[in-house]
């Protein structure tokens, strides 16, 4: 069996937020702590998550932007269950489009610092 991806928090139920790749927590602290440059290879990995969670976000804000608009027009001619199954799921879509902004974010900062600390290593430690 291949390595899991992933962890599930014991202490909640399990949700989508949980499915949601994240930032692996050695790249952080390579990164972020011990102030080492990211390989190459990890330098491509964290682009892609970028741009992977802009691609991901952007349809889903538009269409929260969309269903707002819809429900603005013809509220009269909806059910009340149907209005708050659709408030339920903006609020999901919400949550996930948060989730996936802080992994761009996550990823976004691990690339800036990375580049910094190489160009720092290549300048023999002088930054200006």
């Amino acid at each position: 069996m291949g390595t899991i991806p992933f962890k599930f928090k014991s202490d909640k139920v399990p949700d989508l937020l949980d499915l949601i790749t994240q930032t692996p927590d050695a790249l952080f602290e390579k990164v972020a702590c011990k102030k080492v440059a990211a390989t190459n290879e990890e330098e491509d990995f964290l682009e892609k998550v970028s741009k992977a969670a802009e691609n991901a976000n952007t349809p889903v804000l538009m269409g929260i932007s969309a269903i707002g608009e819809l429900l603005a027009h013809v509220t009269d001619e909806v059910r009340i269950e149907a209005i708050n199954d659709i408030g339920w799921l903006i609020h999901s879509l919400g949550v996930q489009a948060n989730a996936v902004c802080k992994l761009k974010e996550d990823a976004e900062v691990l690339l800036a610092e990375s580049r910094k600390i190489k160009i720092a290593s290549e300048n023999g430690g002088l930054m200006s």
